[in-house]
């Protein structure tokens, strides 16, 4: 497996960021269905609702404050929390935990998300980043330091 340039974490695979984006994705899913059924609604009325101008700039706000909130606290998302992963700084290797780094870090992923090059470009990548780490110049690796052989 590849380590980051200069540090000893081991990047994340391509797989297990997959996974941690899903796991992620279905949680907020899960949140916005019961938050949609607390106001009176349906799952069905959820399902069925119109994409518009509104819905998307409450998405990017809501990617933006979940990074906001979760960067400082698991440095990364909870999909990377939950499979043990974290994102750090791929210039100094340090743990990528501020707020405001979280919060663009997170838009800039959820913008990303409506273009197909940003979203395929991790399958290419030698150092398994999306488009957004390379903005960000973040890595996503293992959470726990790798052991000198």
């Amino acid at each position: 497996m590849e380590q980051t340039p200069e540090y000893q974490y081991k990047i994340a695979s391509k797989g297990k960021r997959l996974l941690a984006h899903l796991l992620e994705g279905i949680i907020y899913l899960i949140i916005a269905l019961i938050y949609y059924n607390i106001l009176g609604n349906s799952v069905d009325d959820y399902l069925n609702r119109e994409v518009s101008v509104a819905n998307m700039l409450y998405s990017a706000l809501a990617s933006i404050v979940t990074g906001f909130i979760f960067y400082p606290i698991f440095s990364g998302n909870l999909g990377h929390k939950l499979l043990g992963l974290k994102v750090i700084s791929s210039k100094s290797g340090k743990d990528y935990n501020y707020a405001s780094d979280g919060a663009i870090r997170e838009l800039l992923k959820y913008l990303g998300g409506f273009l197909i090059i940003p979203v395929v470009w991790l399958l290419w990548d030698k150092e398994n980043q999306n488009l957004y780490d390379k903005v960000t110049e973040t890595f996503v690796v293992e959470n726990h330091i790798e052991e000198k052989e």
